[in-house]
């Protein structure tokens, strides 16, 4: 399968999601990032983590199937495409010495990238100001996992995946507390104990805090990189599915703070999360993304995924029936992060390495091509 072909099924399996059986397991229900999906490899190895769609959703989206074949590590979509499904860890079934499940602890997101949130909620949630399309608090609320994880049972649980030999690099993630810092000094111990075992690459990602020092003290702390979300390059967009972090921090406040990480990260380790789909502007999108670029900022462009239990529950993203304006679209994203010798695959850590929520690395791949 060529560079156009894997692009192609890629946008398909992360727009249109995938039908499975009701029987199979529907992956992790809430959290800070895309819920509600599996993970697969591609014919190239690459990892793709796959909406499962059900019902109306899945006739609204035109998902196709995806069901297991005699091979146990083989799934069939559309009846035509052959995907490697990506085992549950064995280090699931650990058990911390107070009792909790290290599934509650970490999850492995894409094949190798073992993911934690550190702190369980966000500030943004008290008074209703919250991103739109988030669903922090639901893994809390659902017993999946805990409030806050200390430095001691996150290392815990990187010990029994690297004893596995399934991780290769570490990301961890944050609510945003209301603190200036923003969450980023309750990383810093946790980096540390990370460094006590182990020098495998960490990615860290918070918002921009108030003094942007905070960072350089993340930096030296061992981080190997880092991301600064801002969700969307559309100003109005951004106003309205993310009203708290919005009013927080301007553009120029993250224009700021990925300049200063850029200091101790260097290009290609910091990044920001750019969501396709919510009806942004396009030119102001891929403008955002080649000044990014062209300042050695990756941004991880993304299909925006609604989550159940988030206010985007029932949205039905500007993607739907619009295919090959969305392929356009990523090809545009891959040509400039050729022009700008942004690989994603050879940045340290994080959702930037991974790759499973967005076509970045296809799409580099293609235009490279």
């Amino acid at each position: 399968m060529g560079p156009e072909q894997l692009l192609r099924l890629k946008v398909q399996l992360l727009t249109e999601g995938a039908r499975f059986p009701e029987s199979e397991w529907s992956g992790r229900r809430g959290g800070a990032g895309p819920v509600g999906g599996r993970y697969f490899l591609l014919p190239n190895g690459n990892p793709v983590g796959i909406p499962v769609r059900r019902g109306e959703r899945a006739e609204r989206f035109g998902s196709k199937v995806l069901v297991p074949t005699e091979d146990p590590k083989v799934w069939l979509y559309d009846n035509r495409v052959e995907l490697e499904v990506v085992p549950r860890p064995q280090f699931y079934d650990g058990v911390t010495d107070d009792g909790i499940r290290y599934s509650q602890i970490a999850l492995l997101h894409g094949k190798s990238t073992l993911a934690t949130t550190a702190y369980q909620a966000c500030r943004y949630w008290s008074d209703g100001k919250q991103c739109k399309f988030c669903t922090i608090p639901h893994s809390y609320s659902a017993g999946d996992t805990v409030l806050e994880k200390t430095p001691e049972q996150i290392a815990e649980v990187l010990q029994a995946a690297l004893d596995e030999g399934i991780v290769e690099n570490v990301l961890i993630t944050t609510g945003t507390p209301d603190t200036p810092d923003a969450g980023s000094l309750r990383l810093v111990r946790i980096i540390e104990a990370i460094r006590n075992i182990s020098d495998i690459p960490v990615a860290v990602q918070f918002e921009p805090p108030v003094r942007e020092e905070y960072i350089s003290v993340v930096a030296r702390a061992g981080a190997d990189a880092v991301g600064l979300h801002i969700e969307s390059a559309d100003e109005d967009v951004r106003e309205e599915y993310c009203p708290g972090k919005t009013e927080y921090a301007s553009l120029d406040m993250y224009r700021r703070s990925w300049q200063s990480a850029l200091e101790y990260f260097g290009r290609g380790n910091v990044s920001t999360f750019i969501l396709q789909g919510l009806g942004e502007d396009r030119d102001k999108t891929l403008s955002l993304i080649e000044e990014l670029a062209g300042e050695g900022i990756l941004p991880v462009v993304a299909p925006i995924r609604p989550s159940e239990k988030s206010q985007l529950a029932d949205f039905i993203p500007t993607y739907v029936d619009s295919f090959e304006e969305t392929i356009f679209f990523y090809k545009r994203v891959g040509q400039i992060l050729v022009d700008h010798e942004l690989n994603p695959a050879a940045t340290a850590a994080g959702c930037h390495k991974c790759g499973g929520c967005t076509p970045n690395q296809e799409a580099y791949d293609w235009a490279e091509a």
